[in-house]
C-alpha cells in the first residue's frame, strides 16, 4: 500500500529573508521589550549601575545585527566582529551578577523569545513562513550565545591573571609581575641598548605603626603609599609592592640621575599623601640603580638598588644612588661575573632566582628575600 505524507513545501529562502528584514525596521521597539526582560531578572543595585545611555544605543544595534545574521547563509567577517562586540557588551552588563554565566544564558534566551514573538505576530497571515524563519533566528541567537560564552571565558581568564599578578591590599603589581617586567627591560637593553632605572623603596616605621596602632592603620598607610606611587609615576613605569613594606618602581629610558629625581618626587608624594599617626613616624627610603651603569642583569640591578636603599636608611637620607660597582659587589662572590671577556657562544647560566616568590601579603615579606641563587651578571666590556 502506497503511503502519502501531507508535508507543506518549505517557503523560498527569499521570502523568509524578507520576513526577517521587516523586523529590523522595528528594532527600537524590540529593544525596549528586550530591556524589560533584562530588568525583570536584574537586582536594584545592578539596575542603578546600568549605563542607560549606552544600553539605549547598543540594544537596537544588537537586535539589528542578530536579525542580519539570521538572513545570511555565511556570516561576513565584519558582521561576526560586530557580534563579538555585542557579546562583550552583554558580558559587561552582567559583570557584577551573582551567577554571570546563568544570567548571560538567560539573556540570550530572552532575546530569542522577544524576536520569535515579534516574528509570530508579523507572520500570522502567512503561518507557513514561521518554522523556517524561527529556525534562522534560533541559529543566529545560538551564534550570539557562542560569542558570549567565548567572551566571558576570555574576560574571566584575564581577570584571574590580573589577580595573580596584583597585590590584593594595594592594587599595585606584585613581585611576580615586577620580575617579569624587569627581565623584559633587561632583554630590551641587550637588544636595543635602552637604559632604565630601578628604584627600591622601603617604608620606615611601619612595624611601629602596626605594633602601636594595629595592622588596620598600617594597611591604610600602605594603601596611601600605593596611591602616591600611582599618581607620581609615568604610564610606562611599573610600580609594584614586593614585600611587606617594600615597593619597587621600574622606569624605562631613565638613567640613574633621572631615577634620583623620580625618587625625590616619590618621597615628597608619600609625605604628602600618607596620614602619619605620629609626626615623623613614617618615612620612605629609596635606593636607585640603573642599567647599564649598575649592571645588566636583573638580580644585580635589584641588589644594587636594595643596597642603596639601606645606605639611604643608614644615612638618614630619603634617596641614595648606588655606586658604580654596587650591583656586582652585592652578589655573593660565587655568583659574580668572572673577570675578563665572557666565552663566546656560551649562554649565561640561569639560577633558581628566576622563580619569583609568592605575592606580597600584609604584615611581612612575601617569602624569603633571596630565593635561590642570583643570576650571574654580565661582565663589562
Amino acid at each position: 500500500m502506497e503511503r502519502f505524507t501531507d508535508t507543506a513545501p518549505s517557503p523560498p529562502r527569499a521570502v523568509v529573508i524578507a520576513s526577517l528584514a521587516r523586523l529590523r525596521a522595528h528594532r527600537d521597539e524590540l529593544a525596549k521589550k528586550y530591556l524589560l526582560r533584562l530588568i525583570e531578572r536584574t537586582s536594584l543595585d545592578e539596575i542603578h549601575a546600568l549605563p542607560i545611555e549606552r544600553v539605549s544605543r547598543e540594544l537596537p544595534r544588537l537586535i539589528g545585527d542578530v536579525l542580519e545574521v539570521a538572513t545570511q547563509d555565511t556570516v561576513p567577517p565584519d558582521l561576526a566582529t560586530d557580534l563579538r562586540l555585542h557579546a562583550g557588551f552583554l558580558v559587561e552588563l552582567r559583570a557584577q551578577a551573582s551567577d554571570p554565566v546563568g544570567s548571560l544564558m538567560a539573556d540570550c534566551t530572552a532575546l530569542q523569545g522577544v524576536l520569535i514573538e515579534a516574528l509570530a505576530a508579523s507572520s500570522s497571515e502567512v503561518p507557513e513562513l514561521l518554522p523556517a524563519a524561527v529556525a534562522a533566528l534560533a541559529d543566529a541567537c545560538a551564534q550570539l550565545q557562542t560569542a558570549v560564552v567565548d567572551t566571558y571565558l576570555q574576560h574571566h581568564a584575564r581577570e584571574l591573571e590580573r589577580q595573580a599578578l596584583t597585590d590584593p591590599l594595594t592594587g599595585l603589581w606584585n613581585v611576580r609581575y615586577m620580575r617579569r617586567q624587569l627581565q623584559y627591560l633587561v632583554d630590551l637593553y641587550h637588544r636595543y641598548e635602552q637604559p632604565f632605572a630601578v628604584l627600591v623603596l622601603d617604608i620606615n616605621g611601619l612595624k611601629q605603626v602596626n605594633d602601636s596602632y594595629g595592622h588596620q592603620v598600617g594597611d591604610r598607610a600602605l594603601a596611601q603609599v600605593a596611591l602616591a606611587l600611582r599618581r607620581s609615576v609615568r604610564v610606562v613605569d611599573t610600580a609594584a609592592r614586593i614585600g611587606g613594606d617594600e615597593f619597587c618602581v621600574l622606569a624605562p629610558n631613565q638613567v640613574s640621575s633621572a631615577g634620583a629625581v623620580l625618587a625625590e618626587r616619590l618621597t615628597a608624594a608619600i609625605a604628602r599623601e600618607v596620614t602619619d599617626p605620629e609626626p615623623g613616624l613614617l618615612s620612605a627610603s629609596i635606593g636607585v640603580a640603573s642599567c647599564p651603569e649598575h649592571g645588566t642583569q636583573a638580580d644585580a640591578l635589584l641588589a644594587a638598588a636594595d643596597q642603596a636603599m639601606y645606605e639611604a636608611k643608614a644615612a638618614g637620607e630619603p634617596v641614595a644612588v648606588a655606586s658604580a660597582s654596587a650591583g656586582d659587589e652585592a652578589l655573593p662572590a660565587s655568583d659574580r661575573a668572572p673577570e675578563g671577556p665572557a666565552p663566546r657562544g656560551r649562554p649565561a647560566a640561569r639560577s633558581g632566582r628566576d622563580t619569583a616568590p609568592g605575592d606580597g601579603q600584609e604584615g611581612g615579606k612575601d617569602g624569603p628575600e633571596s630565593p635561590g641563587g642570583p643570576r650571574p651578571a654580565r661582565p663589562r666590556r
